[in-house]
């Protein structure tokens, strides 16, 4: 394929540079530039398109302005040489450069050639023609080979994906199983830890009865790190086992209960886990269980306070405990952590902080505890697609920002033009002959051109100035007034009218 591209790009350069010499041939200076541009363009068509680019685009300041000449090698040159970069240019902005700056040079020819700011717009609208618009339609098929390629990677790939899907669905099933029985078991430990601490503090045991409470305490306490420990690695293994989806749901207020039981000051308000689905109630159980074992680990003795409420699809779920004693465990931060991603998985959110010297736990639940679901990713060809149009449009937009700038400083030039060559009548109508040119309040400039007239004959020895007559911008041929000095006074003043009457 490259060796095919290599080809037409030498077949290209070849028929070009014998238009070239067919075209010029006896005219050396115009053969050898010719020659010269049809040969950068061809040099780096593989490893440099933008000069490439760069020398076609420049082939259209070659094409005479104020004739109706139009030579044939400038125009394809300019033609190939735009759709070759087109092709190989990937980005947008080395072209926008490269049309301004040669823009820019027509302006300067025009303007130091004919004298005629006007004469500009024959230098850009060939290279919109001949360049701009072949250089898209090479992007446009740079962007088309590309789709073709993208939906072969994307077909490759969903391959590949589809080997991934039974693995993935593993995987999250072990991390949700990891998560209940943390969740779970740690909850249980942390009621057995606070019954032991209570009985290390019954004063009616004895001392060997406070000891082995102290004992399991200390020995509950560890289990629980060591439990986090086991959980992170099953988290994080993957294994055959998938876990049942529909797991059974512990009973809210059983929890409660037991809680309360095991020497914590806890109470339940609000009726809506009853009403709640399976996965809902699950969600709500995991999330103040976890916070109620948190309550008993960082403010041991503090009141707690569940409240439990449905409003309509959603339910909230609170849990504030007072001020306590001092922690029993250093603060981990998973508790927490865990409690946010359980209430994100289950298609909702959770927020909690410090609150009257207590803490307090808010998530906000989706009733079915569903999470919600991802929007499906496009089709493969149609994200190829809207990459090509982006693309495209991406081009289309900075070609159209180059040439509005280029606009701008046309009519800034113009404005300036104008407003700087101006003579007002009256101000024309008091210059005498004879008055010192010092004296005339004149413009800083003269007016861009003159008028294809025939002027009156020039007084000998002297020089003429030539000024607006009105500030219209694009009127034209204009009027103008001439003024002659000879020795730096005024000899003569005349109107010279736009065109003949």
């Amino acid at each position: 394929m490259l060796h095919a591209a290599r080809l037409r790009d030498g077949v290209g350069a070849v028929g070009v540079a014998a238009v070239v010499v067919a075209e010029l041939w006896g005219g050396w200076p115009g053969m050898v530039l010719g020659l010269g541009l049809t040969a950068i363009a061809y040099a780096a068509a593989r490893r440099a398109p933008v000069w490439t680019l760069a020398a076609g685009s420049a082939a259209n300041l070659v094409i005479p302005i104020g004739t109706n000449e139009l030579p044939v090698w400038p125009i394809l040159l300019s033609i190939l040489a735009a759709l070759v970069a087109g092709r190989r240019m990937p980005r947008a902005a080395p072209a926008a450069v490269v049309f301004g700056l040669v823009a820019l040079a027509g302006l300067g020819l025009a303007v130091a050639g004919l004298g005629d700011l006007w004469a500009w717009i024959e230098v850009l609208i060939p290279l919109a023609v001949f360049a701009v618009l072949p250089w898209w339609a090479g992007q446009y098929a740079r962007q088309r080979a590309a789709l073709v390629e993208a939906g072969w990677l994307r077909a490759e790939q969903l391959e590949r994906e589809r080997q991934l899907v039974a693995e993935e669905a593993r995987l999250r099933e072990r991390t949700r199983i990891a998560r209940d029985m943390h969740d779970s078991l740690g909850h249980e430990l942390s009621l057995i830890a606070l019954r032991a601490g209570a009985l290390e503090l019954d004063s009616h045991l004895s001392e060997d009865h406070r000891t082995a409470a102290a004992d399991v305490r200390v020995a509950a306490a560890d289990a629980t790190e060591r439990l986090r420990e086991i959980i992170g690695v099953l988290a994080g293994d993957a294994g055959p086992e998938v876990a049942p989806t529909e797991p059974h749901v512990p009973d809210l207020v059983e929890l409660v209960r037991r809680t309360r039981d095991s020497g914590m000051a806890v109470s339940l308000s609000g009726s809506a886990a009853d009403d709640l689905p399976a996965m809902g109630r699950l969600s709500a159980y995991r999330i103040v269980q976890e916070a109620l074992t948190n309550a008993a680990k960082h403010a041991p003795g503090a009141a707690v306070t569940v409240d439990v409420r449905r409003v309509g699809d959603r339910v909230t779920v609170t849990v504030r405990n007072g001020p306590g004693g001092p922690a029993t465990v250093e603060p981990g931060g998973r508790g927490l952590v865990g409690m946010t991603e359980r209430a994100r998985l289950a298609g909702g959110t959770l927020r909690a902080g410090p609150i009257d010297g207590g803490f307090e736990l808010v998530a906000e639940l989706p009733v079915d505890g569903a999470p919600p679901m991802p929007p499906p990713p496009p089709p493969a060809r149609e994200s190829a697609r809207r990459s090509v149009r982006r693309t495209l449009w991406g081009g289309v937009a900075v070609q159209l920002a180059a040439f509005a700038a280029i606009g701008l400083i046309v009519l800034g030039l113009r404005v300036y033009e104008v407003t700087t060559s101006y003579v007002d009548t009256a101000a024309y109508q008091s210059f005498q002959l004879g008055q010192l040119r010092s004296d005339l309040d004149l413009p800083s400039h003269q007016v861009d051109g003159r008028p294809e007239v025939t002027e009156p004959a020039a007084p000998d020895g002297a020089e003429c100035e030539y000024y607006r007559v009105n500030t219209d911008l694009f009127a034209g041929p204009i009027d103008v007034y001439r003024l002659c000095f000879r020795d730096g006074r005024l000899v003569t003043k005349d109107l010279i009218p736009g065109r003949s009457r």
